[in-house]
């Protein structure tokens, strides 16, 4: 796979996913503020159930529709899916067990390495070796089961002044 080496304009099929992908960055970046400002971790941990429930378990079910429609018997498919199991992983351990801030720091890390490279090799690699019509085609079959996503999660530990342990007493 070719890695790309100066920002190239993704094509208007891809740009939902890239969004969702920003909406998955700005995930990362609430966790590590709230680790940031000491926010009670039972708060983190029902914002991680909240986000997988709401958006990214969603949003990988379709990357992983989208590539395997698109790419058949490649390598890059078994590579998403054993990310997207590896993520779920953590996940489940954060929302079924007491979890320890190394464990989000984990995920964020996680994700924000894994939609980098969606996002710096993966995309480029699709516009690249896939036909630009087969790619819209997908995404407009994509697009009929997909829901719009939003993230409505309070308290806003992010913040400065969020919650900590005495507040959620």
């Amino acid at each position: 796979m070719k890695i790309a080496t100066k920002p190239q304009k993704r094509v208007k099929s891809l740009v939902p996913l890239s969004r969702e992908h920003h909406h998955g960055l700005l995930f990362c970046w609430k966790l590590r503020q709230g680790l940031k400002n000491g926010t009670d971790l039972r708060i983190l941990q029902d914002y991680v159930r909240y986000f997988w429930d709401s958006n990214l378990r969603e949003h990988c079910e379709e990357e992983e529709w989208l590539l395997n429609r698109l790419l058949t018997n490649e390598t890059v498919n078994i590579r998403i899916e054993e990310e997207h199991r590896l993520l779920h992983e953590i996940i489940h351990l954060i929302c079924e067990h007491n979890p320890t801030a190394a464990l989000f720091q984990t995920l964020q890390q996680d994700l924000v390495d894994h939609i980098r490279w969606e996002e710096r090799e993966l995309f480029p690699y699709l516009q690249a070796v896939v036909k630009p019509d087969e790619l819209e085609l997908a995404m407009k079959l994509l697009e009929l089961k997909h829901t719009p996503r939003t993230d409505t999660f309070t308290p806003a530990f992010w913040a400065d002044g969020a919650p900590t342990e005495e507040a959620w007493k």
